[in-house]
């Protein structure tokens, strides 16, 4: 078997081109997180959190869980009609402790440093029928171009009924990032939306913002080990915990496309060509895993390719711990391409 490195990799800059993706505006407020888990099935109801004290994880203090640090915009570029907002502000079960991860020391110099076998995931939520979207979409191809980071494109279908219905839309995609703002406390979604390793966001990140939020997860000590062999049977993964994880963890497939250009001929971006980049096609849960005996699965091919998906299709295992009563998606301890 191949035991992966924990996650140390050489910073890669992003240049000029990058620097001028500069998102332009603030992201459109699309709807509360309570109006979009309605109509999930996912409960609204929550108790709200009474420690308002600073808590410490490895020494770093963050704020208590009635202040989480992934918030909503407070001036959102675009409102949605009223008709989409719901009364009531939800708090999270999980305390909304999202803040950016500790460091023991300073990072060595990074150009020394080995590649990654464990990329840094950025999962960006984003629509065709968002005009604030675009320049987000072209720093996610961006990123993508990096090997030791795993972007992810996921489109939402909140934003069809302004006049184009986004080809690559599913209510699981919007069911996602509605359950990563319960996690976090956040008062609505909104897109264009960058998450990185299910804990750290920023409204309208630049690239020097959105890199030192990778950075921080770059050299952030690994929490499991992966081991990974072919076998005549498929892909057999184990994964192993190096401390106590704190609860169940979810085993997840994704299924992305690796490029699209999209003709948007209605809407807002009506006239607009798009390139996606690491479109999401599909979203399987493999395991819930407990975090506390070793993990084994074996990933066959049957399971992967399936016929509903195109040829070039690529695919990656997500290792993300779950939170609170309702099993929330919260920080990803793991990613792993299996293509």
């Amino acid at each position: 078997m191949t035991a992966l490195s924990p996650r140390l990799a050489p910073r890669t800059l992003i240049g000029a081109l990058v620097s001028a993706l500069l998102l332009a505006g603030a992201p459109a407020l699309a709807q509360t997180a309570d109006a979009v888990g309605a109509r999930s099935g996912m409960s609204a109801t929550a108790a709200p959190p009474t420690d308002g004290g600073v808590q410490s994880r490895g020494g770093f203090e963050q704020p208590g869980r009635d202040a989480p640090l992934i918030l909503a915009p407070d001036d959102p570029g675009r409102q949605s009609p009223a008709s989409m907002l719901a009364p009531g502000l939800p708090m999270t079960e999980a305390g909304g402790l999202n803040g950016f991860a500790a460091m023991e020391a300073a990072p060595p110099v990074s150009a020394d440093l080995p590649a990654s076998n464990m990329p840094v995931v950025v999962e960006l939520f984003t629509s065709q029928g968002c005009s604030n979207c675009p320049p987000a979409d072209a720093m996610l191809t961006m990123l993508a171009g990096q090997g030791d980071v795993l972007a992810l494109s996921y489109h939402v279908d909140y934003w069809d009924y302004l006049g184009w219905a986004d080809s690559f839309a599913r209510p699981e995609f919007t069911d996602r990032q509605t359950a990563y703002a319960h996690a976090a406390g956040e008062r609505s979604v909104y897109t264009p939306q960058m998450i990185v390793e299910g804990q750290d966001t920023s409204v309208s990140p630049g690239p020097a913002q959105l890199m030192g939020l990778i950075d921080q997860h770059r050299f952030a000590p690994a929490l499991v080990s992966i081991r990974r062999d072919r076998t005549e049977r498929g892909e057999a993964i184990e994964v192993q915990p190096l401390s106590d994880l704190g609860g169940a963890v979810d085993v997840v497939l994704i299924r992305y496309a690796p490029e699209r250009r999209v003709d948007v001929r209605a809407g807002e971006n009506r006239g607009r060509s798009v390139v996606y980049t690491n479109v999401v096609l599909g979203l399987d849960h493999l395991s819930r895993w407990d975090g506390q005996q070793p993990l084994r699965l074996t990933v066959r091919a049957e399971l992967v390719e399936g016929g509903a998906y195109p040829p070039d299709t690529r695919h990656a295992v997500l290792i993300q711990q779950m939170q609170g009563k309702r099993a929330l998606p919260g920080p990803i301890l793991a990613a792993i391409r299996l293509d």
